[in-house]
Parts: structure tokens; sequence; C-alpha cells
């Protein structure tokens, strides 16, 4: 089980979550959106891949940071300061989930400004492990 998402060319507001459109879905509905903002994760282990970039018109950071199990967790969250006008700001993570009850996964941008061509991949891959 697996499934995508990806966003490009929009702008990245500050303090709001990352709009993803499916790009390829999960037919056995372990992975599914919910709305354009939250995937929703059944029960298990997944392992999450996801890049994000922007461009800046001043000095500024990206900073984005993903949810889930009702919790942010900066420690996999991305981090890039520009300090240039029309600079670019690019990051990556992966992470695993371990989801003993059903959860939503969530990226928050929350950078210091808003950006604009903001860009983002998110890729999941149910695990076969068993909780």
């Amino acid at each position: 089980m697996f499934a995508s998402y990806f966003n490009f060319q929009y702008p990245m507001v500050r303090n709001t979550l990352l709009d993803l459109i499916p790009d390829i879905t999960d037919p056995t509905g372990q992975i599914t959106q919910t709305d354009s903002q939250r995937i929703a994760l059944q029960p298990g282990y997944y392992l999450v891949s996801y890049k994000v970039s922007a461009i800046f018109t001043s000095p500024n950071y990206l900073q984005v940071t993903p949810s889930y199990n009702g919790a942010s967790r900066l420690e996999y969250g991305v981090y890039f300061a520009a300090n240039a006008a029309g600079s670019s700001a690019c990051g990556s993570g992966f992470f695993i989930i371990r989801a003993p009850a059903a959860t939503v996964l969530t990226f928050t941008y929350s950078g210091s400004a808003d950006a604009r061509d903001g860009e983002a991949n998110v890729t999941i891959l149910k695990l076969n492990r068993p909780l």
C-alpha cells in the first residue's frame, strides 16, 4: 500500500497547512485524503518521504513541520534560511510513523513570511510490520 501527493507553483502562506493534490492513490483505503490538507492513515507503520521548496522575495526562512498522532513533530521538520532577495529555499525529510490508531498526517508551513512558487512532494508507504 502506497500513495503520493504533490503541489507546485502555489503560494505558501504562513501558519497554514500545505495543500496537497493526489498523484497516486491507495485503492485499499489504508492511506486516504480527508481534504486537500489532511492525509488519513489507518493503524500501522508508515514510511513517509517529503520534499518542499519555495522562493522568497526578501531574506526569510522556510519551515515545514509534520504532525500526526495528535502532535507536531519538530524533529522531522524542514528548516532552510534564505539570506538574499529572490532566493529559493528547500528541504526534505524521511520518517517512520507508528500509528497505533487511525491518525491524520498534516504538514504546516510556519516560515518567517509568505513564499511564492511553493512546491511539495509527499510519498507514503505502509510497512509490512504488525503493531
